[in-house]
């Protein structure tokens, strides 16, 4: 007999002979589409990840991206439609009706630099009168440098001895040879002894952290902790 999955009740462990209704096909794809493309609009930056560079030869070359909340991606170098001589032409990569099911994208040129409507600005490519290229520009303007949402965990863990009762001990704890964030997270800080109250500060650095503990109690105890950071990485 089928299962269902823990979160979202789909049909698992399906095997020859076993009855599916339709309804849970349907399922299974009406929560990819809510879960995955809500995931990708609203979290995800919109924006050239690799490639996709405009070239002296009229292209835009392969890449990938995120463009109208879908992932585009191309093999090959493709036409810029749209191009005109004489002037400076904005290039942009645009969703198309097939972007959600297949990930292709249309490469468009216009006159002005505020593109369609969910589309991502590639740069700019300047056409003398006889629609040679004068000047390509990758930069000015364009939607790049989006990069993979990668996160680590750091850990660690250290003592302090004989801190006496009723003092405050003050220090850093620098993860920076283990590596840095591009965005701090959480930290989880544990001491194993009741007798210490502990604050965190300067929390927004990327590769360290500092501790202020009190020995709340009159006798000296030792300060043996450990330390868990999670945060997103370049």
């Amino acid at each position: 007999m089928p299962t269902q999955t823990e979160n979202y009740g789909l049909a698992a462990g399906v095997v020859t002979d076993d009855f599916i209704q339709p309804g849970h096909q349907n399922r299974v794809a009406e929560t990819l589409d809510r879960v995955v493309g809500n995931i990708v609009k609203q979290i995800l930056a919109a924006g050239v990840y690799s490639g996709w560079l405009i070239t002296s030869d009229k292209t835009v070359a392969s890449g990938g991206g995120i463009v109208g909340g879908c992932w585009c991606a191309t093999a090959t170098a493709q036409d810029i439609t749209g191009l005109q001589s004489g002037v400076i032409n904005y290039v942009f990569a645009q969703s198309n009706d097939q972007s959600p099911p297949q990930g292709t994208v249309d490469f468009v040129a216009q006159l002005t630099p505020g593109g369609p409507a969910g589309s991502v600005c590639l740069g700019s490519i300047e056409l003398n009168a006889q629609g040679e290229v004068v000047a390509v520009d990758n930069e000015g303007g364009a939607n790049r440098g989006c990069f993979p949402l990668k996160t680590d965990t750091f850990a660690g863990s250290g003592i302090i001895e004989a801190v006496p009762g009723g003092t405050e001990v003050s220090f850093i704890v620098n993860h920076s040879e283990a590596g840095s964030f591009a965005i701090p997270g959480a930290i989880i800080f544990e001491a194993d002894s009741e007798a210490f109250s502990v604050t965190l500060y300067q929390t927004y650095q990327p590769d360290r952290f500092q501790v202020v503990a009190v020995n709340e109690t009159s006798y000296s105890h030792d300060l043996c902790y450990t330390w868990q950071r999670r945060g997103i990485i370049q």
